[in-house]
């Protein structure tokens, strides 16, 4: 199974993986008036099936949580990748990071002379906007929507492609090195602000969403493009100490600095909405990692982030016209 999410970290096959997915034709299950999660629960296994409304027909996955946790998908999965990793697999991988002491941060991550710096904000802000601009001002990129944490202060490149939506079209071609503007217009209004809005508010009725998602994005791919696809020259590095983190918000135009507390509470809520999408609520209550359930992986998350933050300067950038690269190189050069 190919994700291309995970490329950069592709290696040679090795026996004790954290995590293994497999393709099988189709799990069980019937149709149904609603989602379901079914769990089967003995002294030596632990496993769960999600189903939908039309059963084998629809979306399909099972967990079985172990050592290694195995996932198995059916077919109708296989055929967008992209949902696969977005809704079911980064999940997962958030509280695989968590139980080995690392943090998987929504942020973006740049490097400016050696000195890192993060840049959160809820999905749909400006911080793909931000991060382009950046790369093409000489930042070196380390990631834009994920960022590795290892205490006390290291981020380590997630580098997986960026996604150019209707609000970030305009942006990366106008710094882009390469003829893109075509194939970026059609897919960047099809997975638009709005449309993930749309699909938000699908999700809290009861209809067969991840069937609905996992079909929709088999026709029309997501405009998922790598960096070095927008920028040739962009410059990405393996690993940087982070020395700030700048939350980005829309609304009127100052710079403030944050405590540990604040910080940690924007931190938690934007890495909460990261991960929103159906079926992360429903899962939660199921998952078990290494004999600790979601909930209790969480709030190991949050004493991580809070020694993590307590290293670092945290601040709140508000610009009203989306001016957050420049108020944030300003700061930066004011502190060289």
């Amino acid at each position: 199974m190919i994700l291309y999410e995970l490329e950069y970290f592709k290696s040679k096959e090795f026996e004790k993986s954290d995590l293994s997915i497999r393709t099988c034709d189709s799990l069980q299950g019937g149709l149904r008036f609603t989602r379901k999660i079914i769990e089967d629960r003995s002294e030596n296994s632990y496993k769960i099936l999600y189903t939908e409304h039309f059963g084998s027909a629809g979306a399909q996955f099972s967990i079985e949580f172990g050592e290694r946790i195995k996932v198995t998908i059916n077919k109708l999965i296989s055929n967008s990748k992209h949902v696969l990793y977005v809704n079911l697999v980064e999940p997962l991988l958030r509280f695989l990071f968590i139980s080995r002491g690392f943090i998987l941060l929504h942020s973006a991550c740049l490097d400016k002379n050696g000195s890192g710096l993060l840049v959160s904000a809820p999905p749909d802000t400006g911080k793909t906007t931000t991060v382009l601009k950046s790369v093409k001002k000489g930042f070196s990129f380390l990631s834009d929507d994920m960022t590795i944490i290892r205490l006390p202060n290291e981020a380590m490149c997630f580098p997986k492609p960026m996604t150019i939506s209707s609000h970030t079209f305009k942006t990366a071609v106008s710094v882009s090195t390469r003829d893109t503007e075509r194939s970026l217009r059609l897919r960047s209004l099809v997975h638009s602000k709005t449309g993930r809005a749309f699909m938000h508010k699908l999700a809290k009725l009861n209809v067969p969403i991840f069937t609905i998602n996992t079909i929709g994005q088999s026709i029309v791919r997501p405009p998922k493009y790598s960096i070095n696809s927008i920028l040739q020259d962009a410059k990405v590095k393996k690993d940087t100490k982070i020395d700030n983190l700048y939350f980005l918000k829309r609304e009127g135009n100052e710079f403030i600095q944050l405590d540990t507390s604040a910080a940690l509470d924007l931190a938690v809520e934007n890495s909460d909405d990261a991960f929103i999408f159906p079926p992360y609520a429903e899962l939660l209550k199921y998952i078990s990692i290494n004999g600790k359930t979601a909930f209790e992986l969480l709030e190991e998350e949050k004493k991580l982030l809070n020694s993590f933050l307590s290293e670092i300067s945290c601040y709140m950038v508000k610009s009203e016209k989306r001016a957050w690269f420049n108020m944030i190189s300003e700061s930066i050069e004011k502190k060289a």
